[in-house]
This record gives C-alpha cells, sequence and structure tokens, in this order.
C-alpha cells in the first residue's frame, strides 16, 4: 500500500503547470465497527476509503478539489479542478506551501501495531460481545447496555509538494465504548465509559464494561444539595471536555477573527502560576501523533500556558504567515475530502506533581464532576461563558460521599483556569473532538446551583 500511494502522489504534484505550486494529500483506510446489543452483534460495517485532495496555489490564490477516482484521469482532473478553483479565490499574502524540509521528521514509535493485522472479523465481533457481558454483569444493577461499541481502523496517508516534501506513514487505532444503564428504585442512571489502543489486543472488554456499571451504578439514589461556591474537582474524563472547549480558542485563526477568549491576551496571565497548558503532536500512545502535520510542517512540542502565562497559540502555515511567525505544525484534516485547517494536536495540561488520592485529600468538601451536560450550548469559548449541568460525587475529608445530579455549575473560564490549583497525574488521552488529555482537576472555587 504505500509505495503505490506515494507514487501516485508524486504523479499528481508532476502535473503542476507554469509558476503554479500543488500539494497532493492522499490517504488509505480499512476501517471496521460492530455494535452489540443483548450479546447479538446488533450491526457490522467495514470500508475502505482511498482518495486524494489537491490544493493548486498561484498568485496567491488557492483551488482545492477532492477525488475518490485514482486513476490516471481522475488524477489529471482533480487537478484542473483544483486549479479551476483557484482561479476564483481571493487573493490572500498569507497562502503558501510548506517549505522542503533540511531533515526528514523523526519517526514516532508505536503509530503503527503489527498485531492489528492478526485480527479477523470474529474476534472483533466476540470482543465487542464481551464487553457487553462484561458492563451487564459486572453489577446486578445495569439493566441494559445501550451500546457495546468496537471499532478500529489502519490508514496511510502521503503528502507531495512540488516545494519538495514526499512522505508517507501508516498508523492503527482501536477503540471500545460502553454505556451502560443502572436502576435502583425509582432511579435511573447512565455510565459511559472507553478504553484505546492500536490495535484490538490492547485493549480490555472486563475493566471497560466494569468502569461503565460503577460509573452508572455510583450515582444511583443522586440528588440535588444547596446551592453553594465549593472547589469543584474534574474526573479525567470531564477535564478533557473542559479541554475540548478551550481548544477551539486557542488557535491563532480563532483569535485573527475574533473568535477566541484569549484575544488580546497574548502575554498576560491567563491562569494561576501552577498551570502550563501545552499541545505535543510527538507523544507515544497518544491518539493525535503523527511525524507531521496535514501540511507538511514537522510537529513538536508548544507551550501554550507558560506558568500562568499566555505564551503561543497554535497555527497552521497560512494564519501563522498573518502574524509574521512559524507554523506550530498543527494543521490538521477531517480527511482528503477537507483543505487543512489549524487545530490542537495532543492537548493537555502538565500535573502538578501530585496523585489522585493527594488531590482529593487536598479538596476539602467539594463536587467531583463525573458528567457534565449541555457543553455545547452552556460553554462559549469566544465570551468564555461556561454554565453546564453536572452529575457526580460530592467529595468530603478525601473520600467519595453521597451522589450528586441536576446541579449546574457556573463560573467564566478565565476565572476556571486562574482557580485551578493542582492537576493529577492520572492523564487519560481522550479520542473525542481532539486527542484530549484530561486528568483530575481541582478547581479551587464555582457556583454550584442545586436547589
Amino acid at each position: 500500500m504505500s509505495g503505490s500511494l506515494l507514487d501516485m502522489a508524486k504523479s499528481i504534484v508532476e502535473r503542476a503547470a507554469g509558476n503554479e505550486q500543488v500539494e497532493a494529500f492522499l490517504t488509505h483506510a480499512r476501517t471496521f465497527q460492530v455494535r452489540v446489543f443483548e450479546e447479538q452483534a446488533e450491526s457490522v460495517s467495514s470500508a475502505e476509503p482511498r482518495g486524494a485532495g489537491v490544493r493548486v496555489v498561484k498568485d496567491n490564490k488557492v483551488g482545492f478539489a477532492y477525488t475518490t477516482d485514482l486513476t490516471e484521469p481522475g488524477l489529471t482532473e482533480v487537478v484542473e479542478r483544483a486549479r479551476s478553483n483557484a482561479r476564483y479565490a481571493t487573493a490572500d499574502v498569507a497562502v503558501a506551501l510548506a517549505p522542503a524540509w533540511t531533515e526528514e521528521p523523526a519517526a514516532i514509535q508505536g503509530l503503527y501495531d503489527p498485531r492489528f493485522e492478526d485480527v479477523d472479523a470474529a474476534q472483533r465481533v466476540a470482543f465487542a460481545i464481551d464487553l457487553d457481558r462484561a458492563t451487564r454483569s459486572a453489577d446486578k444493577r445495569v439493566r441494559t447496555v445501550e451500546d457495546a461499541v468496537f471499532a478500529d481502523s489502519v490508514s496511510e496517508i502521503a503528502l507531495v509538494t512540488t516545494t519538495g516534501i514526499a512522505s508517507s506513514f501508516r498508523s492503527s487505532d482501536a477503540w471500545c465504548y460502553s454505556t451502560a444503564i443502572a436502576t435502583e428504585g425509582e432511579d435511573t442512571q447512565v455510565g459511559f465509559e472507553f478504553d484505546l489502543a492500536r490495535s484490538l489486543v490492547g485493549l480490555d472488554a472486563e475493566a471497560t464494561g466494569k468502569r461503565s456499571a460503577d460509573r452508572a451504578c455510583s450515582v444511583l439514589g443522586a440528588e440535588k444539595i444547596p446551592t453553594a461556591r465549593m472547589p469543584v474537582i474534574f474526573d479525567p474524563y470531564t477535564a478533557g471536555q473542559f479541554l475540548g472547549v478551550l481548544a477551539s480558542a486557542l488557535t491563532g485563526e480563532a483569535v485573527q477573527k475574533g473568535r477566541s477568549l484569549f484575544a488580546g491576551k497574548l502575554g498576560e496571565m491567563v491562569a494561576s502560576e501552577s498551570l502550563t497548558l501545552w499541545d505535543d503532536g510527538r507523544i507515544d500512545g497518544a491518539p493525535g501523533s503523527s511525524p507531521w502535520d496535514a501540511e507538511g510542517v514537522p510537529t513538536r512540542r508548544t507551550e501554550i500556558i507558560t506558568a500562568g502565562s499566555l505564551a503561543s497559540f497554535l497555527y497552521d502555515l497560512t494564519s501563522a504567515r498573518r502574524e509574521g511567525r512559524a507554523s506550530t505544525g498543527n494543521a490538521t484534516r477531517a480527511g482528503f475530502k477537507s483543505a487543512p485547517g489549524p487545530a490542537p494536536s495532543n492537548l493537555a495540561f502538565d500535573h502538578t506533581g501530585v496523585d489522585r488520592d493527594e488531590l482529593l485529600r487536598c479538596a476539602g468538601r467539594a463536587l467531583l464532576v463525573q458528567d457534565l451536560h449541555g457543553v455545547h450550548s452552556g460553554a462559549n469559548p469566544i465570551s468564555g461563558d461556561f454554565s453546564v449541568g453536572a452529575t457526580g460525587r460530592l467529595v468530603e475529608n478525601g473520600e467519595l460521599g453521597a451522589p450528586v445530579k441536576e446541579v449546574t455549575i457556573a463560573a467564566p473560564m478565565l476565572e476556571i483556569l486562574a482557580g485551578i490549583t493542582a492537576v493529577a497525574d492520572d492523564r487519560r488521552w481522550l479520542p473525542f473532538g481532539g486527542s484530549l488529555g484530561g486528568a483530575t482537576t481541582l478547581i479551587s472555587e464555582m457556583t454550584v446551583a442545586g436547589t
């Protein structure tokens, strides 16, 4: 698969004419998904998408087109369509393709697990059935399992440009998730849990199912609590959700378009002095890692917040050139059908030297948030408003106490960042809405609105 995809990308670029620049971005993937209900495979699907996205740049104008027809006539046609689209685009002096590398970016270990090829469809289905069974049997209060899903994919990406880049890499991914529905008396609660690895053999159906059941059962009997200002703790999953809200405000493009709460704050204190936030596209084992980004710029680590101070935004080539900066290697694409744009790769807070148990002991009487509701409507990365529903547990003297539901937690996001006093060392990578490294996180005070 490797040679042919890279060769096709090279042949596309060879169709460049005159003084135009051409970029060919090709992907070839094999995907599989099985969904189980009551230990029966409810749906099984597989696909092998393959295609090319082409950008043509001429006279500071860029045109984009894509195709799934990788025959010689198909490749000629997609270049012509991209060329035609460029003629009608608005000129932008910031538009350019990535320059040639001075040296090949170092490979990232563990992007591809060769054991992926040893797993057949029967093993994949059996795993999902085991996940469903493990969730259901973990606790007698689990009434049903809404979802037990296994999915995996293996893909190759090739990128070639007229500026001198020609490279490809392969990666594999496997993930599963379970949604338990637990009932006790008149109360029903939902628990969601997931696992991810580079192949099925790295996943644990038994542990994932048990955690899903535990998350549902642990909040049975939950009640509202009186409205108060109190410490709030995000668990790794909800901390990742909070990072997901911040993520869209952390790119240079968002700032340039007036869509970021951090606009005009570069160099200012925007968080507590104990807090460092970074993005790193080269972390072994993290789902957003790659040797180079979607424009061919080598990936790297970028500190966004350093000891509370806003140090940098994340840039692709175009947004960086608008400010006379270098790209941070943060161009991403949804696939060959989309042009690149800036986004985080692997985004996380540094831990502050405590483990989860120590953080809980330091919190005093606090609310541990295990699930957030209404994030898309109640959290605004432009205004900084953050007011969302929450379910979780009270924490008292370091111990988990009564379950809590139907409360709203609220504070401006800059106030939340300023109030983060501890981040534990239990980071988990969440592959939802980007690669987000959530860890147990203590916020000194938020409004918890209940009764």
